[in-house]
């Protein structure tokens, strides 16, 4: 989660680093690589509808935490 939130944040301020805790934890490359581009997806998406005004659905059965994030809520 700190990668997907310094990649929203300030992605300018990613380094080689970011990548390496992320395989000190375990993810593969190729993992890595799909969690940078998801969190990249879900960033600008989440820009888009904030522009627009646009209301999110959330689905039933989320637990709060996960909720919260989706939403942003802090």
């Amino acid at each position: 989660m700190e990668f997907a939130e310094k990649l929203g944040a300030d992605s300018a301020a990613m380094t080689d680093a970011d990548s390496l805790t992320l395989r000190d934890h375990g993810f593969t490359d190729r993992e890595i690589v799909d969690i940078a581009l998801v969190a990249a997806v879900r960033n600008y998406y989440s820009r888009a509808l904030h522009a627009l005004g646009v209301q999110v659905d959330v689905a039933s059965g989320l637990s709060e935490p996960l909720r919260s994030a989706l939403l942003n809520e802090r």
